[in-house]
């Protein structure tokens, strides 16, 4: 199980531009095994709202689809393939697919912990009123991060976050993220 919840652009305005305006997000991703295959039964939900020009607007996604699992020492890759729900302001319903996948490396730089990550959901097939107003029927999203694992419990690092046709905008959108976890 995975999750976050995210304040963005808190130095921002809420009724900012679109894609400047403060936000909310979460994420809940969950994996459930099925024995020692490698496969899964791949769940997740994420929801963003926002108030851009004084516009309420939420994306809620859904997705239920199979992962596999690959790992070896120190590395993994945990491709995804999934049917994906959508409620939006806009639209509510089916809305097409999406392949994705999580990666890291585990790596030591002199005593200390480091992991390189990476995300990436590719959707396909979205639905014509949804794709109308959010970019078209394919959209992108993702992330690369370098993260110092400094202690157990605490870790810190920087992500390239990047969107195209996603997050209710039909533009690209990238940023520079720095980040302190809490690790459970």
């Amino acid at each position: 199980m995975y999750g976050f919840f995210d304040w963005e652009n808190f130095y921002n305005g809420r009724h900012n531009k679109p894609g400047s305006e403060q936000r909310y997000t979460f994420k809940n991703t969950n994996r459930i095994y099925l024995g020692d295959t490698g496969f899964n039964l791949y769940l997740h939900a994420y929801g963003t709202y926002g108030s851009a020009n004084r516009v309420n607007f939420h994306d809620d996604m859904f997705l239920y689809g199979i992962g596999y699992n690959f790992t070896d020492s120190g590395w993994w890759f945990k491709p995804f393939f999934a049917k994906r729900y959508t409620d939006q302001t806009y639209y509510t319903g089916d809305n097409g697919y999406v392949a994705g996948w999580v990666a890291g490396y585990n790596f030591m730089l002199g005593s200390e912990k480091f992991t390189l990550t990476n995300w990436n959901e590719y959707e396909f097939d979205r639905d014509a009123t949804y794709a109308a107003g959010n970019g078209g029927k394919e959209g992108l999203n993702g992330a690369v991060a370098l993260w110092w694992n400094a202690t157990s419990h605490i870790t810190t690092g920087i992500q390239y976050r990047y969107a195209d046709d996603k997050l209710g905008e039909d533009f690209y959108q990238d940023a520079i993220i720095y980040s302190i976890k809490f690790n459970f």
